[in-house]
């Protein structure tokens, strides 16, 4: 049961706290999200007062380089809020720019989701400090480099594609998914960048 519950949050270095997310399309675009240097912070609202009634909203707002935008999962509006109006108030209670529909064809579009799975999948993975200094050292000395040139780059115990992944799940580093995960795709140091994984553009 634990397990479950522990499943169906999503939390990360951009998230101020657990947000629940038991639709798996749900937890891709916080993970596509999370890996986007273009998105500083996911925040969660669970509900918002209008007319005097309290509407469950389950709202995402994500804050960009472009703007603050209110997420509207077209695939899965609560029940409460079928129009969205809640999310509409949401939208003008945090300052967004505007509201961004998402639906399941674009979160699942590849070779994004995969990538993005793929780099998720080292979230938490223990990076020894000696393969982090490796790693961002060839970074700052180099400035942003090509996945496959890490090789040469940085003397890690493990893989270098491993511990650049666990780092950009961390915010240390991050890494250009707009065309998967083959050697050309582009490392940089810090978690701010080209961001790549667009919605609503």
């Amino acid at each position: 049961m634990k397990t479950k519950n522990a499943a169906a949050l999503f939390v990360s270095f951009k998230t101020s706290r657990a947000i629940p997310c038991a639709r798996p399309f749900r937890r891709d675009f916080m993970i596509q999200s999370t890996l986007d240097a273009g998105v500083r912070a996911i925040e969660y609202h669970p509900m918002v007062v209008l007319d005097d009634h309290v509407i469950r909203t389950d709202a995402i707002v994500v804050d960009r380089d472009d703007g603050r935008y209110a997420i509207d999962f077209v695939d899965a509006r609560p029940l409460e809020d079928p129009r969205a109006e809640g999310l509409l108030q949401i939208g003008f209670e945090q300052r967004c720019s505007g509201i961004i529909a998402v639906t399941a064809a674009d979160v699942g579009l590849e070779p994004r989701l995969s990538a993005a799975r793929q780099v998720w999948f080292h979230a938490g993975m223990t990076v020894t400090a000696d393969d982090r200094a490796e790693v961002l050292d060839a970074l700052d000395r180099e400035g942003p480099v090509p996945l496959r040139s890490l090789q040469a780059l940085a003397a890690t115990r493990r893989d270098p594609a491993q511990v650049v992944y666990a780092l950009a799940c961390e915010g240390s580093v991050s890494v250009d998914l707009r065309a998967g995960l083959d050697g050309r795709a582009i490392v940089r140091g810090g978690s701010l960048g080209l961001g790549g994984l667009r919605y609503g553009t």
